[in-house]
């Protein structure tokens, strides 16, 4: 009956380092140890009234028995229960510390992607703009030099063409102006030979008429000595 009592304080004591190890208070443990050993005496008072003192002392001596193993197997569970609370302080630092540890590596990496996803966009959004203003700049230089040029030259011939009729109108003015005069000389020259020609006409036709008059009347001369 002893041996049983023991077996089943010891048994308690184990239920109760379970219990500790897998959460439950050391308080409450205790409380249920100590259930048990009054349990214990009471049980092992009440035999005693009705029994001889002989069996009481046994019942006496059964119950410290009971008493010092109830008090082992307390200190026992209480030891364990320090251990496990221990353990599983130690075990919920580590995975707490190993999960902040993760959770800031994860915070840290997202952080850094981000910045670098922002600094690859405002690099690229800068160099795109920068490539799109040259292109443009280029565009609009090339136009206005194309758009220059052409004006240029549209306003080159049209004073090459103005300088070159002016010049040739000038000329032909000269050359008429030249030829008007040349025209006018050469009237001049005509109608002076034709004068003289008249003259020399004239002159012919006088002294052909006198040949003629002074034939005639050497001609009449001779009849009449006949």
């Amino acid at each position: 009956m002893k041996n049983n009592r023991l077996m089943k304080n010891l048994g308690k004591a184990t239920v109760a380092a379970a219990l500790l190890a897998t959460g439950v208070s050391p308080v409450l443990a205790a409380t249920e140890n100590k259930t048990e050993v009054k349990s214990n005496k009471t049980a092992a008072e009440s035999p005693s009234k009705k029994t001889s003192p002989s069996e009481s002392s046994k019942a006496s001596s059964s119950s410290e028995a009971s008493k010092s193993s109830s008090s082992v197997a307390s200190s026992s569970s209480k030891k364990a229960a320090k251990k496990s609370a221990k353990k599983s302080t130690k075990k919920s630092t580590k995975k707490a510390a190993k999960k902040s540890a993760k959770k800031s590596t994860k915070k840290a990496a997202k952080k850094s992607a981000k910045k670098a996803a922002k600094k690859s966009a405002k690099k690229s959004t800068k160099k795109a703009a920068k490539k799109s203003t040259k292109k443009a700049t280029k565009k609009v230089a090339k136009k206005a030099t194309k758009k220059s040029t052409k004006k240029a030259t549209k306003k080159a011939a049209k004073k090459a063409t103005k300088k070159a009729a002016k010049k040739a109108t000038k000329k032909s003015t000269k050359n008429t102006k030249k030829a008007a005069k040349t025209t006018k000389k050469s009237t001049k020259k005509a109608a002076k030979d034709t004068k003289k020609a008249a003259k020399t006409t004239k002159k012919s036709t006088k002294k052909a008429a006198k040949k003629a008059s002074a034939k005639s009347t050497s001609a009449s001369s001779t009849s009449s000595a006949k």
